[in-house]
């Protein structure tokens, strides 16, 4: 175990309380939530170089939002496939976007291999709320709620299905 050096910190009231409240799985104490904070600021640093890292960062970050929606939606009796959709989706984007990003020493077809990934990534999401709005009643909060979105949309869809045929 490498040597442990004390410090000395001063701390707001705010802060203190902050951390008196704030739950770390395994610290109890202080000194223990500090080095986990200062643990997951070294993993958040690593996870910008890294998708899956980045992902599982973005994920967990997440995570207590999304639990507490689900729980929500448990007690509500209701649900959004929508939402749930963007909990599942976004991160995967979100780290490509962050962690692997061409930088200036990258060719350019490294440019085109990322914006393929993204676009994959961002049609395979826009194929799934699509398929939200199949149903009369889509399964979001608001049932109408798909109708009202997608039908800019399909007019779009419409007017490219147009030019790609009149041209064809």
């Amino acid at each position: 175990m490498p040597k442990s050096i004390p410090i000395s910190v001063r701390l707001s009231d705010d802060d203190v309380e902050f951390l008196a409240k704030y739950e770390v799985q395994g610290a109890r104490t202080p000194s223990d939530k500090l080095r986990e904070i200062l643990r997951q600021a070294r993993e958040r640093e690593k996870g910008f170089q890294d998708v899956d890292a980045c992902e599982e960062l973005l994920r967990s970050m997440m995570r207590p939002a999304e639990r507490g929606l689900r729980q929500l939606q448990r007690e509500q009796g209701i649900r959004s496939d929508f939402v749930i959709k963007l909990y599942e989706r976004l991160p995967d984007m979100f780290a490509e976007l962050i962690a692997a990003a061409p930088g200036p020493e990258d060719e350019a077809k490294e440019l085109k291999r990322f914006e393929e990934r993204l676009a994959a990534e961002l049609f395979a999401l826009i194929e799934e709320i699509f398929n939200l709005g199949l149903t009369t009643k889509s399964r979001t909060y608001d049932p109408d709620l798909m109708d009202r979105k997608l039908e800019p949309l399909l007019e779009i869809a419409r007017l490219l299905d147009r030019k790609t045929h009149s041209g064809s």
